[in-house]
């Protein structure tokens, strides 16, 4: 029997463990270093539940998304991957409704035109199995992974801009390059995980770089949320990473170069990645 037992039935059976010989305030501030705990961080912290309503079916459901301001950027790689201390914030960034398989990035979504509508009704939610409804604290790489793919499918079917699509691809290879620095490289898990991972994180670079080199002649800015030079960039930083149309990188980076809207900053990320372009394009001669 507990000193405070029965008390739950008043709403403190949470406290029946609690010491009675407790140290005083005084006597505890003495030992604040030894008994002050850290307290983990998880990804779940950095999240909230947030109800939508779908543009397809007009069910309403909940998923997490990412908390405003409540991430720091620690850095961005050469291809704009930003990486966030404590979360990935590219894991919350598709809105799937569960009813109808409409999955679209959180910047794109908006009301669609009824023909567009229709075909996300004729070719994806008619055969679209319904998944549970449920919300998760957490959401896995693979299941992100999923969601990304059925985002780049609704954008094909209902005849997204290619700037839409290669920002998808874009933001695909980013997930799956974060995916690949949390697998557990020592075992053999980790190990298949990664041969399977990497091609497809450079199929997802060359359709992203296919789809901004179209944008680039067919769209007016800006490029989904992008301007010109930040669009020429990743034009050629995803050349110098792909291999793929190293011409067409060497331009855009030095037209990037030679902007006097582009910041210093991306001038100098631009003249890395040009180098490592030159050394690509010497390897291809020979």
């Amino acid at each position: 029997m507990g000193l405070f037992d029965g008390l739950e039935s008043m709403g403190l059976g949470g406290l029946g463990s609690v010491d009675i010989y407790a140290e005083e305030p005084q006597q505890k501030e003495k030992k604040a270093e030894e008994t002050v705990q850290v307290r983990e961080v998880r990804e779940a912290d950095f999240l909230l539940t947030k109800e939508f309503e779908c543009h397809i079916c007009a069910r309403k459901f909940k998923q997490r998304t990412m908390r405003p301001g409540k991430a720091k950027l620690i850095s961005q790689d050469s291809i704009l991957r930003p990486v966030f201390d404590g979360i990935d914030s590219t894991k919350y960034d598709v809105i799937l409704c569960p009813y109808c398989g409409y999955a679209v990035l959180t910047r794109y979504y908006a009301a669609l035109a009824k023909p567009h509508k229709q075909l996300i009704k004729d070719n994806i939610s008619a055969n679209f199995k319904q998944m549970p409804a449920t919300v998760k604290d957490e959401i896995t790489y693979e299941e992100a992974f999923q969601r990304y793919k059925l985002a780049l499918l609704n954008a094909v079917v209902r005849q997204g801009k290619n700037s839409e699509k290669g920002f998808i691809c874009l933001k695909t290879a980013w997930l799956l390059r974060a995916w690949m620095e949390k697998a557990d490289t020592e075992s053999l898990e980790g190990k298949k995980l990664l041969q399977q991972l990497k091609p497809q994180e450079k199929e997802y670079m060359v359709n992203a770089l296919e789809g901004f080199i179209k944008a680039r002649g067919q769209e007016p800015p800006p490029y989904a949320g992008m301007n010109e030079v930040t669009l020429d960039y990743l034009i050629g930083a995803l050349s110098a990473e792909t291999g793929e149309r190293l011409q067409d990188g060497g331009r855009m980076l030095a037209s990037v170069l030679g902007s006097n809207s582009a910041g210093e900053k991306l001038k100098e990320r631009a003249r890395d990645v040009l180098e490592v372009l030159k050394s690509k394009m010497k390897e291809e001669q020979a």
